[in-house]
């Protein structure tokens, strides 16, 4: 049966799997509806499947019809409100609308359902007859570490680029385990032209990416390398974010440090903080490796601190740009 269902955070490879199924089934723009269902309100899912069984006498060419981000596969769709979901009128019409299509369903066509940068939530009705009529479901979440660096390794190989070892780590520092920056960065690479590439042309051809980025302020920041903090905070600035989004990130960062350096003084193992915390207890770890020599009543003393430039800039009392300087400049260098 020609159902799919595609889904995951990596959107790169979501979006790359609905190209390949459509090169599969020889099925170009011209024959392809898509359809817009991430709004409850303004989507018709009887006219989605209508459009399947909708053929031209003329031409023989199959078509396909996708569906983007269907709100009933959305996990938080789900957790709505149960009186919300009782508002739901059309909910037994669609299914009952899916089950007949699945029961029979048009030979020349292929019908995707394309949930873009979230997991379809097994819990659903909707998902739970699509399994029960064998749809194709692939799943594309966001790759382990360890399977990226293949991953890098192979698209590299591909485009015949050949990295140093220094400019191999730091590209995978700038686009952290992201599919799609790292095709960005691979594209940026092709037009460059040269096929040797060293530290020094990574650094001039790939961006960090934010996250990557004000997370190497913040360690940088609890170390004191005041040259590395300022290094981040140019690159940041070089790349349209201001100073009111800096000193966000930043307090967000040394939020969570001391949120696990408070349990830590507490007697908590870096497995219980974890687990109290809904993190990573390898993040958790290293986080508190970072900030091994600060108290958490350091941190709490810069957020204090972050909060009060936050309102004084709101209020105009403090220049954006001066106000941060100055936290850096009286708490950075240790």
């Amino acid at each position: 049966m020609n159902v799919y269902v595609l889904s995951g955070k990596d959107i790169y490879r979501v979006e790359e799997n609905l190209r390949h199924i459509l090169n599969n089934h020889r099925i170009d723009k011209e024959h392809t509806s898509v359809f817009d269902a991430s709004d409850k309100k303004g989507f018709r899912f009887d006219l989605a499947i209508m459009e399947c069984d909708s053929y031209s006498l003329f031409d023989e060419s199959a078509k396909a019809v996708v569906i983007r981000n269907p709100f009933f596969l959305n996990a938080a769709k789900a957790s709505e409100s149960n009186a919300k979901k009782k508002t739901d009128k059309d909910a037994e019409l669609r299914m009952s609308i899916l089950e007949q299509y699945l029961k029979k369903p048009s030979p020349t066509s292929v019908l995707i359902f394309c949930c873009i940068g979230f997991e379809a939530d097994s819990r659903r009705k909707e998902y739970k007859l699509l399994q029960k009529h064998a749809a194709q479901i692939i799943r594309l979440q966001k790759m382990k570490k360890w399977e990226f660096e293949n991953y890098t390794d192979k698209q590299l190989s591909l485009h015949q680029l050949r990295l140093s070892r220094d400019a191999r780590s730091e590209l995978l520092s700038r686009v952290d385990t992201d599919t799609l920056l790292l095709h960005n960065a691979i594209d940026k690479m092709v037009l460059y032209g040269e096929k040797n590439l060293d530290l020094n042309d990574i650094q001039h051809l790939v961006s960090l990416n934010p996250e990557t980025n004000v997370f190497q302020m913040s360690n940088a920041f609890i170390r004191g390398e005041f040259a590395e903090v300022i290094r981040a905070r140019d690159e940041m600035l070089a790349n349209s974010y201001d100073y009111p989004s800096l000193i966000m990130m930043l307090a967000g960062r040394l939020r969570a440090y001391y949120s696990y350096k408070l349990l830590y003084e507490r007697g908590l193992s870096s497995q219980e903080i974890a687990v109290r915390t809904h993190v990573n207890e390898y993040a958790v770890r290293i986080s508190l490796e970072t900030a091994e020599r600060i108290r958490s009543i350091d941190l709490l003393n810069w957020l204090a601190e972050l909060a009060e430039l936050d309102q004084n800039i709101k209020a105009g009392k403090t220049e954006p740009g001066n106000g941060f300087e100055m936290f850096l400049l009286r708490n950075g260098k240790r």
